[in-house]
């Protein structure tokens, strides 16, 4: 069986790897960075198995102004490929919902690529339901024009 814990440092290499999976490339050194940097708002788990890093999850808290409570997002969700279908991604999604319900949060939220079409049929078959899109402008390179 796996085991769920915090993520550290030496776990780097492994959450990379994961990330790439996800469609994401952070080098090492930017996900040692983001490991260094947590604050009070946010975590970072590790499912592993055997001592090897199988899955992370990161979670942020945070206050929902339109519902006056407080929430936590599922930023990044991922199992390796060799393991999936095997129950990792759901024990992590119950584990956010506990930790969750621990910050007396009123919702759970993950958000997925519109492209990722198996993803959405297991959160919607998990029991999250379809609220809207997300929307982001990328400041490094673009204005907001009007």
């Amino acid at each position: 069986m796996f085991e769920i814990t915090k993520a550290h440092i030496a776990h780097a290499e492994r959450i990379q790897a994961l990330l790439v999976q996800l469609g994401y490339n952070a080098s090492i050194a930017e996900v040692k960075s983001g490991l260094d940097s947590q604050d009070l708002h946010s975590d970072l788990y590790v499912a592993t198995l055997e001592g090897r890093v199988i899955a992370f999850m990161s979670l942020i808290y945070f206050y929902y102004f339109p519902i006056q409570k407080q929430n936590c997002r599922i930023t990044a969700i991922v199992v390796d490929e060799q393991v999936r279908k095997t129950g990792v991604g759901t024990q992590l999604i119950q584990y956010a919902q506990v930790k969750a319900r621990q910050r007396a949060c009123a919702q759970l939220e993950v958000t997925t690529s519109l492209e990722r079409k198996a993803t959405q049929a297991y959160y919607e078959h998990a029991g999250f339901i379809k609220a809207s899109f997300r929307y982001y402008l990328n400041l490094s390179n673009k204005a907001f024009n009007i």
